[in-house]
């Protein structure tokens, strides 16, 4: 990531802006289901070097953000934050000999938290849910949030450092993540849907199908001549950049 006044400022802000979201978070956690809670760690963790390279775009798409979308939904604040924040830190590490770049890790966590705090905000607005019929179509604006908070701080830090057009580098994301982003948020919806309380268990039947959509992804991406292992300089994620995560 290629270092400008421009750019250490924005990153500057954007890190005391997620972890004032996180600090603020762990002061008042609390977690009625452990045992659930560590579950979603570690699988959302797996998910998350389930990534592949996006075509044209500095960044890489991880499958965990189902698995965040449902944490917003079902956990703790603090919970949905330590869940999405390090799973896109995992998705940060570099494969191979490679360096890890604790800037861009720092960058991505903090922007991951903000990502999940807007998130939250929009799925327990009131005025949403006494508009929206059901929890399922809630977590789909939610997820639209989520897209929004996570995208946009990428798409800049990207112009700033490379010299881009924020713009076209945000609609490039747009275009490539826009059916991932719309099955994550079916995914996490049916998983609502199908039981009012979810357990330990729905992060374990999320992974071997999260599993096939990022298989789909690699070969269509291969297909197309893209490079599957390329490190990334900002991920978006979702989930990094975390196209949750």
């Amino acid at each position: 990531m290629r270092s400008s006044m421009s750019a250490r400022l924005f990153i500057g802000l954007v890190v005391l802006s997620g972890f004032a979201v996180l600090g603020n978070a762990l002061l008042h956690a609390g977690s009625e289901n452990r045992m659930r809670f560590v579950c979603f760690l570690l699988v959302a963790c797996l998910a998350a070097r389930l990534k592949v390279k996006l075509p044209g775009v500095t960044g890489t798409m991880s499958v965990n953000l189902p698995f965040i979308l449902v944490a917003v939904a079902e956990m703790s604040a603090a919970e949905a934050l330590l869940v999405g924040c390090f799973s896109c830190l995992v998705q940060c590490l570099p494969s191979g000999q490679k360096k890890f770049n604790w800037i861009q890790g720092l960058f991505n966590f903090a922007n991951m938290a903000l990502a999940i705090g807007a998130t939250r905000l929009l799925y327990n607005t009131a005025a949403l849910e006494s508009a929206l019929p059901s929890r399922s179509l809630l977590l789909a604006v939610a997820a639209a949030g989520y897209f929004a908070v996570n995208s946009i701080p990428v798409a800049i830090i990207i112009g700033l450092t490379e010299k881009r057009s924020i713009l076209r580098g945000w609609v490039a994301m747009l275009g490539l993540s826009y059916p991932y982003y719309l099955a994550s948020a079916g995914v996490a919806g049916v998983v609502l849907s199908a039981s009012g309380h979810i357990g330990w268990q729905a992060p374990l039947m999320l992974l071997p199908l999260m599993a096939g959509v990022f298989y789909s992804y690699r070969r269509y991406f291969a297909a197309e001549g893209a490079p599957e292992s390329e490190p990334h300089r900002a991920s978006q994620s979702a989930t990094a950049v975390h196209v949750s995560s």
